[in-house]
This record gives C-alpha cells, sequence and structure tokens, in this order.
C-alpha cells in the first residue's frame, strides 16, 4: 500500500490508550524495526521526535503511529509527513504486540 504524505491528522482522544509495549514510541520501534528519528516526522518541523503519535488520513483506513515532537502531536490542522516517514499500525493485533 502507498501512504499518502500529506492529508494526515492527529487522532483525538488516544492520550489514555496503552499499550503492552510499554509506551506508542516503544510500539513505533519495535513494530518499524528502526531506530528512533532525530526529528519530528511533520514535513515543516524540525524539533525532537519525542513521542508515538496516532494519527489517521482519510486516504488511508485505521491509525498509525508516527514519530513527533508534542507540539505537532497536539496540532488540529492537517499535515503533512517526511517522505522517509515509516508508519506503524496502531492496531495491536496488526502489529504483533
Amino acid at each position: 500500500m502507498s501512504i499518502p504524505c500529506n492529508g494526515w491528522k492527529n487522532k483525538n482522544g488516544t492520550s489514555e490508550r496503552s499499550c503492552k509495549c510499554g509506551s506508542w514510541k516503544a510500539h513505533w520501534e519495535k513494530n518499524s524495526s528502526k531506530p528512533w528519528p532525530l526529528s519530528c516526522c511533520a514535513s515543516d518541523c524540525n524539533e525532537i521526535a519525542e513521542v508515538g503519535a496516532h494519527v489517521i488520513n482519510s486516504a488511508c483506513s485505521g491509525e498509525w503511529i508516527v514519530p513527533l515532537c508534542k507540539a505537532c502531536n497536539n496540532r488540529t490542522d492537517t499535515f503533512s509527513l517526511k517522505g522517509e516517514t515509516t508508519l506503524v499500525p496502531a492496531n495491536k493485533k496488526l502489529s504483533g504486540c
């Protein structure tokens, strides 16, 4: 499946969700098999990636976890992701958690 770079939004109401990985950052690291990126994956941001954020896109089904800074994790607008961004399914059954 081709993942679009634009049209992403934060999923509201996910702050209380947990994962047996310990955190959504750990969930992303485990399921991406990649090292945590140094900077936020929002295309217009170069701050430090701090959290595994739940994001959605009308062109893709389901919720995804992506590394974002805390400020971008609180965005209410639609944003683009950097082209090299790896998204991991938030659905624990799909991701193996």
